[in-house]
């Protein structure tokens, strides 16, 4: 009877009352607060809204990225998916916790790179299209938080298209690790600024106590602050770098050349502010915000000698675009300052990059660039490439031919674009004030009697009726 008794009150205890919101939550100490505080926020909405015993879908995407709805869902299901959940489409509190504490303790790039393609793949291969979701997911995380509001691009589909076509080979579907290695590759940093942000906002958005966002977090970083617009020109369409590709060229190069300009933080700054320059410092290098024009070919001259003038002199890591017919373009990363020589030179940064019609880091390393136009006996013009016998790019000395793999194309447009600080820029300004001023000088030559008998210029005073000067007066 009593142990009866005992077994009926066990039961009521059991089964006998609704558990509460605190019974579900899980009691195991957490390591991280703010994500056991977030799962009792997400708990308590989706017990109002969603009569749920559980953190549902909605509740999650509705109180944590509601500006991201698609990437929230992905998310969601990657915890559900990963926990073994099969019989409902919610997940307790503790499992909320446990799949968090896991997600926000992959560090590795590449196992972040492979988590993120299998959270857009279906099974173990991915399609295009899916592939085309994260790369927008990328690029609007980015765009979205320009201090100035969101922004476009109408060159973003090429862009993309580009990536796409190299990444699959003219497949419909590969393997999540073979497409896992090509961004390892080609574009290491794509999914560091989406983990960066996921991680931020699950161990902060506790903070609004509960209230959707709908705005979103908005930053104060200067990524770009406007579509990069050269002076009017005849050529409209290579006035403009456009900013889809700056940014997909961010997500490839070594920092040397991304690294964001330094911010002026106000002494004294609110919370708020302290919070967006976190947030900034957060996603790092997403798109670079110091790139400098040094020479367009549209508005200074197509030509060896145009671009040795405002190239020179520069130093910091440059961006050398190449656009050449039929649609081709490649990028020329020089990690030190341009030079004039017979050998190959640059640092290990220093890479080749076709942007189109296929995205791809052809070669990076050191001792691969190369300028000549003033040399004798050794090749004029410029080339890029490790093996100095065969080079991958080579432009003529008259700017009037890329080669690529042996392939011509006729040259269109060459920009180039410092990446360094902008006391690199000032410097060389500097000194090409300082040039300008010794060659007005130089223009002022003092002229010996004896000089000036044998000097053209005076035979030319003479035929246009000017008097014989004396031979014993010196002339300028």
């Amino acid at each position: 009877m009593g142990n009866h008794h005992s077994q009926d009150g066990s039961r009521r205890n059991s089964f006998g009352r609704i558990p509460s919101v605190a019974d579900n939550v899980d009691r195991t100490p957490t390591q991280l607060i703010p994500i056991d505080k977030l799962a009792k926020i997400l708990a308590q909405k989706s017990l109002e809204e969603d009569s749920v015993q559980g953190i549902t879908c909605r509740a999650f995407t509705n109180y944590v990225f509601p500006r991201y709805p698609d990437l929230s869902q992905r998310l969601f299901k990657f915890f559900h998916s990963s926990a073994g959940i099969t019989k409902h489409e919610w997940i307790s509190s503790s499992v909320f916790k446990q799949q968090a504490e896991k997600f926000l303790g992959i560090i590795v790039d590449s196992q972040q790179t492979e988590l993120y393609v299998k959270m857009y793949a279906e099974g173990s291969d991915i399609s295009q299209d899916n592939f085309c979701h994260l790369l927008l997911q990328a690029y609007k995380l980015s765009m979205d938080h320009y201090p100035e509001g969101s922004q476009t691009c109408k060159h973003l589909s090429s862009i993309l298209k580009s990536v796409i076509d190299s990444a699959f080979h003219r497949k419909s579907l590969v393997s999540v690790t073979f497409l896992s290695h090509w961004i390892e590759h080609h574009t290491p940093r794509l999914i560091v600024g989406i983990h960066r942000y996921i991680v931020h906002v699950l161990t902060t958005v506790y903070r609004e106590a509960g209230q959707p966002v709908s705005a979103g977090l908005e930053l104060d970083t200067p990524v770009l602050e406007r579509d990069i617009v050269f002076p009017a020109s005849e050529n409209k369409e290579n006035d403009m770098l456009p900013v889809s590709e700056v940014w997909l060229l961010s997500s490839s190069l070594p920092l040397l050349y991304t690294k964001p300009s330094q911010h002026h933080s106000p002494s004294g700054s609110s919370n708020g502010l302290s919070s967006q320059a976190a947030i900034a410092k957060m996603l790092g290098s997403i798109c670079p915000s110091h790139w400098t024009l040094l020479y367009n070919s549209d508005q200074h001259g197509l030509g060896a000698n145009r671009f040795m003038h405002h190239v020179f002199g520069y130093r910091g890591p440059t961006l050398t675009f190449l656009r050449g017919q039929e649609g081709v373009q490649f990028c020329i990363a020089a990690s030190c300052e341009w030079q004039e020589s017979h050998q190959y030179w640059g640092g290990e940064d220093c890479a080749l990059i076709q942007i189109l019609p296929l995205y791809n880091i052809v070669e990076r390393g050191a001792k691969m660039m190369y300028l000549n136009n003033n040399i004798r006996g050794y090749p004029k013009g410029l080339r890029a490439g490790l093996d100095p016998r065969k080079p991958i790019i080579e432009v003529d000395d008259g700017f009037t031919v890329v080669t690529y793999r042996a392939i011509p194309y006729p040259l269109i447009n060459v920009q180039v674009w410092g990446c360094g600080s902008q006391q690199s820029r000032e410097v060389q300004l500097d000194v090409k004030k300082w040039e300008v001023k010794q060659t007005e000088k130089l223009r002022k030559v003092k002229l010996t009697a004896d000089e000036w008998v044998d000097h053209p210029d005076r035979y030319l005073l003479e035929l246009a009726g000017r008097p014989t000067y004396s031979s014993n007066q010196p002339q300028q």
